[in-house]
């Protein structure tokens, strides 16, 4: 049958792939993938036999030919079109493929499965109304930045994807511009070394050195309604100034401690984490 077959697949654990992921893998001969090797590792490990299948190359760096040569397979025969893990969609190459079907009036057809967004969500133990999901975020700290002052504005859970070089420093960064809040980090979900981080900012550097940096990580924050992460940024970087004049820490401390409602302790902490 004709049409872009979506097909979700595991995010690690190859017991987590579905039954009607498996029978639209089988029924399409033509079958597009991000690395043909991670591809046919996992009909290996499901026991999917793709001797008579073309098991094509697409990933975010295929040329425009190749992309218009899938679109002409999905128009005629159909063709199915995996990522390496997960949905294909999320973070992942098939977006444009999706609004080039779309604009030659193909069916789009989604074989869902296993997502680490809402893995990560649901162990994570933070609030799941409403969640933010923001993929991959800048690596430029200047814009990273400027993305925790978004989230500080919109209430609610916010995920992201991060790679494992810039956890440390992202989850130091992200802990001083939140540091009253509740921050999970996930790594390798569903695997056998599944691991999960729960801390408020405030507390990253008595966790810091818990965390494995090996594997694929999700990041985790709930803004509340009742803080603004902007504000303590706004704070912080005023009190670093006030320092800068000569003040003495514990008296700063003090003075931040009575304006955010905290403990002094907890505002000195805030201050030493905002100048890792």
């Amino acid at each position: 049958m004709s049409g872009l077959y979506l097909v979700t697949l595991p995010i690690g654990n190859s017991k987590d792939i579905t039954l009607r992921a498996i029978e639209t893998l089988k029924h399409n001969s033509i079958i597009y993938c991000e690395d043909t090797r991670v591809f046919k590792e996992l009909c290996k490990k499901i026991k999917l036999d793709y001797s008579d299948k073309s098991i094509r190359s697409y990933h975010d760096h295929s040329s425009d030919d190749l992309k218009n040569a899938v679109i002409q397979i999905a128009k005629e025969e159909g063709c199915a079109f995996v990522s390496d893990a997960g949905s294909p969609l999320i973070s992942d190459p098939a977006y444009p493929l999706i609004q080039e079907a779309l604009s030659h009036e193909i069916k789009i057809h989604s074989i869902g499965g296993i997502s680490s967004v809402l893995v990560a969500l649901e162990l994570s133990g933070l609030p799941s109304t409403p969640f933010h999901f923001h993929g991959f975020l800048a690596r430029d700290k200047g814009k990273l930045e400027a993305e925790f002052e978004n989230f500080s504005n919109n209430y609610g859970t916010h995920i992201f994807f991060e790679g494992k070089s810039r956890v440390m420093s992202t989850a130091k960064l992200l802990a001083a511009f939140f540091p009253d809040e509740d921050i999970v980090i996930a790594r390798e979900l569903t695997k056998e070394y599944e691991s999960v981080y729960r801390f408020k900012g405030l507390d990253f550097l008595k966790i810091e050195n818990q965390i494995e940096l090996r594997g694929e990580f999700v990041f985790l924050v709930h803004c509340s309604s009742k803080a603004s992460a902007g504000s303590s940024k706004e704070l912080i970087a005023l009190a670093d100034d006030i320092l800068k004049s000569g003040a003495k820490p514990k008296k700063v401390a003090k003075l931040l401690a009575q304006i955010k409602g905290i403990s002094p302790k907890a505002a000195y902490e805030q201050m030493e984490l905002s100048r890792q």
